[in-house]
């Protein structure tokens, strides 16, 4: 009898506790299920951030808000969700937002690049091992600002540094990239911190030798004729047509020499520009972060501030969507859009 019980008592035991470590370890996946399910669906929240760094459509039509401090806002045209570094993100900084060649959202952060897949936010370590100026595919490769996606790495471009502005006040930022553009033959534009704008057609980097493009750039964007332009910060806008270079800024006298000096900003002035892009009419939009917004039809500037309905007259971007409507984001009182006449807040529709 006792040989017979003590066969009997481990097979007892393990039947006593076999349903409890079963339903812990449910309990586990179902909890592990609500986070993804939590990281998935983001906050859904009624009103869009303040500080509006970047606005961007993808090919599923949603908008996307980068904001300055609080993460980054999808739109689907019906529901507002809220994304912040508590659902993945890599930080509430969040700068640039654009499409990958399979659908992944990306976007530069304070803390780095991250992707959102749908389902979550990855972030991918840049490979600074692999610094190059050469040899790297430019036409396939995903261009994040100043980072490549192969495919399988992130890579951060150097710029050769053969710039011929010099600046030894800034050496050590000098040639950091602020901004990119691919122009419609295949050429890369970047624009950097006080290195001016550099041209890479896959074999060959020349750089614009204009010393007023040594202040920071912000923006460079090409037109419907291929013209590109340019904006930084301090000296104003400027149009290269391929040979020559023309500070529009200068032109139109809407220089502010005193921010070159004292950091002083002025209204009614050309001279920060951070952000370019054109309407369906093919007027150019600037816009400043200290005066408003300007249109340049070709001939004449026409500057839209808070008088005219816009909420700031920090202008951190305009955005063209797929219907040709324009978004503007501003430093600190949200997202604009323009009817051709009026500025509107955008508000999600009740």
């Amino acid at each position: 009898m006792t040989k017979y019980l003590n066969h009997i008592y481990p097979l007892l035991i393990l039947l006593v506790f076999f349903p409890s470590c079963k339903g812990q370890d449910q309990k586990s996946i179902e909890n592990k299920s609500e986070q993804v399910a939590k990281a998935i669906a983001g906050d859904t929240v009624s009103e869009i951030g303040g500080a509006i760094r970047c606005i961007f459509q993808d090919s599923k039509n949603n908008f996307w808000f980068a904001t300055d401090g609080e993460g980054v806002f999808k739109y689907d045209g019906k529901k507002m969700v809220q994304f912040t570094s508590k659902h993945g993100l890599s930080s509430n900084f969040v700068w640039n937002v654009q499409e990958g060649k399979n659908g992944n959202i990306w976007l530069k952060t304070k803390d780095g690049i991250c992707y959102f897949d749908g389902k979550e936010f990855k972030t991918i370590p840049a490979d600074t091992s692999a610094l190059q100026t050469t040899n790297y595919n430019y036409l396939n490769d995903e261009l994040l600002v100043e980072y490549y996606y192969n495919g399988k790495s992130l890579v951060k471009i150097q710029l050769p540094k053969t710039s011929p502005l010099k600046n030894d006040n800034n050496s050590r930022f000098q040639y950091d990239i602020y901004c990119t553009c691919k122009d419609r033959n295949g050429n890369l534009w970047f624009g950097t911190c006080t290195a001016g704008v550099c041209k890479y057609d896959g074999k060959t980097y020349t750089w614009l030798d204009n010393k007023e493009l040594g202040a920071p750039v912000r923006s460079i964007f090409e037109d419907k004729n291929g013209t590109i332009w340019m904006g930084n910060n301090g000296y104003g806008l400027f149009r290269y047509d391929g040979k020559s270079l023309t500070n529009i800024t200068k032109e139109k006298k809407l220089e502010n020499p005193n921010f070159i000096k004292t950091f002083e900003s002025k209204e009614g002035t050309l001279a920060r520009v951070w952000t370019i892009t054109d309407d369906k009419q093919g007027n150019l939009w600037v816009g400043t972060i200290d005066a408003g917004a300007w249109m340049f039809d070709g001939k004449t500037l026409t500057n839209f501030t808070t008088k005219d309905g816009l909420g700031s007259d920090n202008i951190w971007t305009i955005y063209k969507d797929k219907n040709n409507n324009l978004w503007f984001g501003t430093d600190g009182a949200g997202v604009y859009t323009f009817n051709g006449k009026t500025f509107q807040k955008f508000r999600l529709t009740k």
